[in-house]
């Protein structure tokens, strides 16, 4: 097999001493260091409640945010403009317009309903997701509200529909991991 580029000196394996002398001080000169933390400068705000965090919300924002996460597992969060929603819950919002995500968050509603018939022997049915948050990181955590119904019909003759919250985690190129599926906590 051929190389490319000229041909090294036996002596000279990786090939440096023929980089021009600017390469060879790039090289070997190192960065400089990262200021001290106290030396950083802050973002400029109006006001410190105002001021933001490295994703870009404020402390009410954050202490809003935790308070949703905290009170609903993940499944009550609202959309806030503006921020990094990097390894954060976030609704997912116009699924009818996002056909493959919507896909994918009816297969894992469905795959969800699914094991939780398998683990309680019950049959419910998938009928539609009211809600879907999701995190993402290599893949989506998906945090699911739909409906079901069973195959237990009441005295008028109806089948209820049964509202179910799901945790299912989709990785980039993976097997689906299911966390739990349940009917919908009471508030």
């Amino acid at each position: 097999m051929g190389s490319i580029g000229p041909p090294r000196d036996s002596e000279d394996p990786s090939g440096f001493e023929q980089r021009t002398p600017q390469k060879k001080q790039k090289l070997l000169s190192k960065p400089p260091p990262p200021p001290p933390r106290d030396e950083q400068k802050p973002k400029e705000t109006n006001s410190d409640s105002e001021s933001e965090d490295e994703d870009g919300m404020t402390a009410e924002q954050k202490e809003r945010y935790l308070k949703q996460v905290r009170e609903s597992e993940g499944f009550e969060v609202e959309y806030f403009p503006g921020i990094s929603y990097c390894c954060k819950i976030m609704p997912l919002m116009y699924l009818d317009e996002q056909p493959i995500l919507n896909q994918e968050v009816k297969s894992c509603s469905e795959w969800a309903i699914s094991r939780f018939n398998s683990d309680n022997n019950t049959n419910y049915q998938f009928v539609e997701v009211l809600k879907a948050n999701s995190v993402f990181c290599a893949g989506d955590e998906f945090y699911l509200t739909f409906t079901a119904k069973d195959d237990v019909v009441d005295a008028d003759g109806d089948q209820s529909a049964v509202i179910f919250q799901a945790k299912v985690y989709a990785p980039i190129g993976g097997e689906k991991e299911y966390y739990f599926c349940r009917p919908k906590l009471k508030s």
